[in-house]
């Protein structure tokens, strides 16, 4: 996984087959539900969505807003699980869960710009599993590293 993250910093054309596999699996799961759901008229929100993400400049623009915003991504999430109880919006709520879940895997910022650091290339090279670590460093929970102090005492805290 390593290299295709490093793939994903370094190439918009890795990035851009990443966007259309994303696609590609979401209009296949389109595909089986309308065959196993005719008639079912809630899948047309998620197929705008789909067809709003066949431009990689956008669904570029849209996975790295939703990496690098803690709010964004949160809300997309609420919003999700809200719209997955509603009846015929089954497809929406899929669609938002895997434009989430290819936020994740998405590069940040942050990664990009230490990646373009010519100085680092080196060190990322020598070392894959930093570029991993920098990928899930847990920063859409923002917290501190040592929060309870190093000390074990759970009742000192």
């Amino acid at each position: 996984m390593a290299t295709f993250y490093h793939a994903m910093t370094r190439s918009a054309k890795a990035r851009k087959l990443y966007v259309q596999v994303l696609l590609i699996l979401l209009l296949l799961f389109h595909y089986v539900y309308t065959v196993g759901h005719p008639g079912e008229f809630g899948v047309l929100p998620s197929t705008a969505l789909c067809a709003v993400l066949s431009s990689f400049k956008r669904a570029d623009r849209w996975l790295r807003a939703l990496c690098d915003r803690s709010r964004a991504f949160g809300t997309l999430s609420l919003v999700a699980l809200a719209i997955g109880f509603m009846p015929h919006l089954y497809m929406t709520a899929v669609t938002a869960a895997y434009l989430l879940l290819a936020a994740l895997f998405y590069p940040s910022v942050r990664v990009m710009t230490e990646c373009s650091d010519t100085s680092r290339i080196p060190d990322l090279r020598k070392h894959p599993g930093l570029l991993t670590e920098r990928y899930h460093d847990h920063h859409h929970a923002k917290l501190p590293h040592d929060a309870d102090s190093g000390n074990p005492d759970i009742s000192a805290q």
